[in-house]
């Protein structure tokens, strides 16, 4: 005697409908998290941003592929005291260090260089103007405090691929951009 073969499963329609729409929706929202920062990405994040969320469906590959950056910048920080005085402080740069230095010191750069200007990091800007401001506080002298840290970058832009250059043969970083200003209270200083 002959066995009949067991029935295949076959999804219905609706169920293939669903499975197909999950599909499409889970890398359209994929792709819109990995297009470049631009107007058009930010519109299209408006839109899917309900469903990443509450689905917990958000991409960010940052880690193993931050964005190109097109310009060439360094970061520094202007400290203002009570007496109109003005110190410049700026934050490591590799490339001015030694090979062992600049290892020795590479996670500062990835913290104050790479990260803390972009508004992504907007939330520790008040903490480093406080820390900045925590540090260049005088306690001799109680009557020339600092009032305003202002954290800004140099910036130059980096030539196209025609152009190409090493960073050491690229130009000084010359034009300004303020990105966060802090003004000190009584209570940061102590």
């Amino acid at each position: 005697m002959e066995k009949a073969p067991p029935n295949e499963y076959r999804p219905s329609a609706p169920y293939k409908v669903g499975v197909y729409l999950f599909v499409a929706v889970y890398f359209t929202i994929a792709i819109v998290t990995l297009l470049p920062n631009s107007p058009l990405q930010s519109r299209l994040l408006a839109l899917v941003s309900p469903l990443s969320h509450a689905f917990n469906l958000s991409q960010n590959w940052k880690l193993f592929s931050p964005d190109l950056r097109d310009i060439n910048f360094c970061s520094h920080a202007v400290i203002e005291f009570a007496d109109g005085t003005t110190k410049l402080y700026e934050f490591p740069r590799l490339e001015e260090m030694t090979r062992f230095d600049a290892y020795r010191r590479q996670k500062l750069c990835k913290l104050f260089q790479d990260s803390m200007p972009w508004p992504d990091f907007s939330m520790f800007w008040p903490d480093v103007g406080r820390f900045i401001a925590r540090a260049n506080c005088d306690p001799s002298d109680p009557t020339n405090q600092p009032v305003q840290v202002s954290l800004s970058y140099n910036w130059i832009s980096v030539p196209g691929m025609d152009n190409y250059a090493k960073q050491k043969d690229l130009r000084e970083p010359n034009r300004r951009f303020t990105f966060f200003v802090y003004r000190v209270k009584a209570e940061d200083l102590q």
